[in-house]
Formats: C-alpha cells, sequence, structure tokens
C-alpha cells in the first residue's frame, strides 16, 4: 500500500471509531490527549504531589473502568510498582472507591489496621466486601510486580507476555514486525517510578540505568505497539531558593530528576503542580485560600500539559484533590468555579459520584 492509502485507511477506521483511545477518566484531559496504542506518556512531579496516585487514577483504574462499561478493547495493564507493596496500592484505591461510591471517609490506615485505637468498624468491613468483584475484575486484567527493577527486568518481563500474546515476523534480513494474537489488544504498561530503576553491572550509574529504561519503554511503544506510561520526579532546582523568590517554579521540562531521555522519548509530558508547597500563587488562577481546610489540608493540584506531540500543549487543569485516598477530580474553570464549588471540595462532597 501507498502512504497515502495507509493513511486513508487509518482516517477511515477513525471515522469508525476505531482509532479512539480510552478514557483517563478526565473529561478535559481526554479532550487534549488520546489514551491510544503506541503512545508514552511521562507523569512528573515532586514528592508528595500525588503523582502515583494521579498515574494509577489515570492511567489504570479509570481505563479499566472506561473499557468495562465500553468493551472497546481487550485490556492489559502491567504495572512496576517500585516504590509501593502491592497490598498497600490495593487498599488506597479500596479506600477511594468506598468514598467515591459510598461517602465513607475510610483511610488506609483504619483499613490495614494501623492504630491501636482506631479499628475498621463491622459496617466498614460490609463495604469492603461490597467491592470484591470489582476487585477481583480489576485483577483480570492486571498484573503487579513490586520492588526494584532493573532495565533487563522489565524488559525480560514485558517481552515475555509479547511472545505469549503475538508473534515476531521477519520482514527483511534487517526488519521485522509484531502480530499480536488478538489485534485488538490494548498493552498499558506504568513504571513507577523510573528513579528507582536499579543499575546494573552493564548500566552501573542511575543516569545511564535510566536511559536504558526509557530505550526499552520506547522499543515497547515502537516494535510492540504498548502504552508506556512512565512516572518521574522533579530535580532539586526546582526547590532552588531564588527560582521560588521570583515565583518561576511551575514545572518545565528540563525539571525532570536524573535523566532528560524521559520528557525527550514521551509523546506526553503531565506535571502535577502544587503551588501552596511552595508559596506561590497558582498559575490558573484558582483561589488556593479556599482550597485548604482550618487543619492547613490541601485539595487542590495543578496539571500541566508541557509537551504534546499530537496536539495543543502549555494547557493547565485544576484538579480536587484527596490525598489521603488519592482521588483526583477536574474542577470547573478558575472563571466558573463558585464559593460553593470552593466549599464543596474541602468539605469532599464534590468528590462523591453524582
Amino acid at each position: 500500500m501507498s502512504y497515502y492509502e495507509n493513511l486513508k485507511l487509518a482516517i477511515d477506521d477513525g471515522l469508525n471509531g476505531k482509532n479512539e483511545g480510552l478514557s483517563t477518566g478526565f473529561q478535559r484531559l481526554d479532550n487534549y490527549i488520546s489514551l491510544k496504542r503506541k503512545m508514552l506518556i511521562s507523569v512528573i512531579g515532586s514528592p508528595g504531589s500525588g503523582k502515583s496516585a494521579f498515574t494509577n487514577l489515570a492511567f489504570l483504574m479509570n481505563p479499566f473502568e472506561d473499557n468495562f462499561r465500553t468493551n472497546k478493547v481487550k485490556l492489559k495493564i502491567i504495572l512496576f510498582s517500585m516504590e509501593r507493596s502491592i497490598v498497600f496500592s490495593f487498599g488506597k484505591w479500596m479506600c477511594l472507591k468506598v468514598f467515591q461510591e459510598q461517602g465513607i471517609d475510610l483511610d488506609l490506615g483504619t483499613l490495614l489496621g494501623w492504630y491501636r485505637n482506631k479499628k475498621l468498624t463491622p459496617d466498614g468491613y460490609q463495604y469492603v466486601e461490597m467491592y470484591e468483584n470489582y476487585f477481583n475484575n480489576l485483577q483480570g486484567v492486571l498484573d503487579i510486580y513490586e520492588g526494584q527493577r532493573s532495565p533487563n527486568d522489565i524488559f525480560r518481563i514485558v517481552k515475555g507476555y509479547s511472545e505469549k500474546t503475538g508473534i515476531e515476523e521477519n520482514i527483511t534480513e534487517f526488519k521485522k514486525k509484531y502480530i499480536p494474537n488478538d489485534p485488538n489488544e490494548h498493552v498499558i504498561v506504568i513504571v513507577d517510578h523510573i528513579g528507582l530503576t536499579k543499575p546494573i553491572k552493564d548500566y552501573p550509574t542511575k543516569k545511564q540505568a535510566i536511559d536504558k529504561m526509557s530505550d526499552e519503554l520506547r522499543y515497547a511503544r515502537d516494535f510492540y505497539g504498548y502504552t508506556p506510561v512512565v512516572v518521574s520526579q522533579f530535580n532539586r532546582d526546582i526547590s532552588n531558593p531564588m527560582r521560588i523568590k521570583n515565583g518561576d517554579v511551575e514545572p518545565q521540562l528540563e525539571d525532570f530528576a536524573d535523566s532528560c531521555s524521559t520528557q525527550n522519548d514521551a509523546d506526553v509530558v503531565l506535571a502535577l503542580f502544587d503551588p501552596m508547597r511552595y508559596k506561590v500563587e497558582d498559575p490558573s488562577g484558582y483561589n488556593l485560600s479556599k482550597l485548604k481546610d482550618s487543619y492547613g489540608a490541601k485539595y487542590y493540584r495543578s496539571l500541566r500539559l508541557i509537551k504534546n506531540s499530537y496536539g495543543e500543549d502549555d494547557v493547565r487543569i485544576g484538579l480536587g484533590f484527596m490525598g489521603q485516598i488519592g482521588m483526583f477530580k477536574e474542577l470547573p474553570r478558575k472563571s466558573d468555579m463558585t464559593d460553593a464549588d470552593y466549599q464543596a471540595v474541602v468539605n469532599k462532597t464534590y468528590f462523591l459520584t453524582k
């Protein structure tokens, strides 16, 4: 086929809905990016910004729920959780679902019995049992690998999955292609976070290990057609006193820690920013004093689309944020925010399913 014929075929597929991506659960974000095959996405944030929680919500739970309703694709998610255990991850997701749908404010410590005088009640346990089918269905599409991994480790696991679900076919002596058994399969590979990549003999420094990891994830995108999602941290420059004094602390592409490969290889780069952490005004103009309760708890994050290879970038989206359960929800545009909206965010009713 000619290049034109290939393009026309892709356009026709688009008209028939075959090119639609899964939903991240954030409507305004979905208007700018598409969670589709062959896309490498990077999420960056400072420690405590909620980058892992946002990634799990936007690229794991919400796509799973979207596909469960629509049955668009055969979904597979592979999560390399190098920072948190499987039990902690599932526990946080349980707290999120119970609050979002039942309005019960349950924290991870209470759920897991960490506190001597604050245990899960029988009523709370009944809510947990309500979600057995949900989490069994989620486990049906999700593989989790916990603990630090080397680039070779992750490539071995991803390649092993590809070999079980497809074949590599030689096109020429120097070129081959991957053919999945099910052309409707959509595989999302999440690495959280890449700064914890384990150096090995062949890649002894942290930068070399991260660069190799980025190479492998780019290969997973380009050859297997997978959707890698990489979580990264800011470097220390964002906390530079002069930068804070000048109010210039909003994330830039140069703020990735340890290596520039991550943002260079990514098709989409999303940055989570907590302006209250740095005591600066919100770039989008939200009234931050109304997004903090009397105890100092903060219920806001700014999401910025820094890089978008296939569309508009430098877009900011205000997010309500409940840190204790890792819950994010898009806010109305700043110009549309009312006092009632601000109050609903702080008293948490804004996060309930409507």
